[in-house]
């Protein structure tokens, strides 16, 4: 499944999911080709911000995940809000299996 990443954080090796275009809506790299550094540099050169690559997305750790969850929910105290956040770590929870 492709992966939206930003020009930064693009390695060479990774491939492309889907073709890059520039504001003129050039295609300026096809799907499928594997990433070099000289491309990355160029791609950033030219203002591209964000790209497709092939593969998984990386999930943080889950301790971080479940931090954030907290402080989102920091205030909750009525029984809908506290509903809303069992469902978000129970879904959490699935995605780390």
């Amino acid at each position: 499944m492709p992966q939206k990443i930003s020009i930064e954080k693009a390695k060479p090796g990774m491939k492309i999911a889907r073709e890059v275009v520039n504001e003129a809506g050039m295609v300026v790299l096809p799907a499928g080709k594997e990433l070099t550094e000289s491309l990355i540099n160029r791609l950033s050169s030219m203002d591209i911000d964000y790209i497709y690559v092939e593969g998984e997305r990386e999930l943080p750790p889950k301790d971080k995940v479940f931090e954030e969850i907290e402080k989102k929910f920091m205030k909750a105290n009525d029984s809908y809000t506290l509903l809303i956040k069992k469902a978000i770590r129970e879904h959490i929870e699935e995605l780390y299996k």
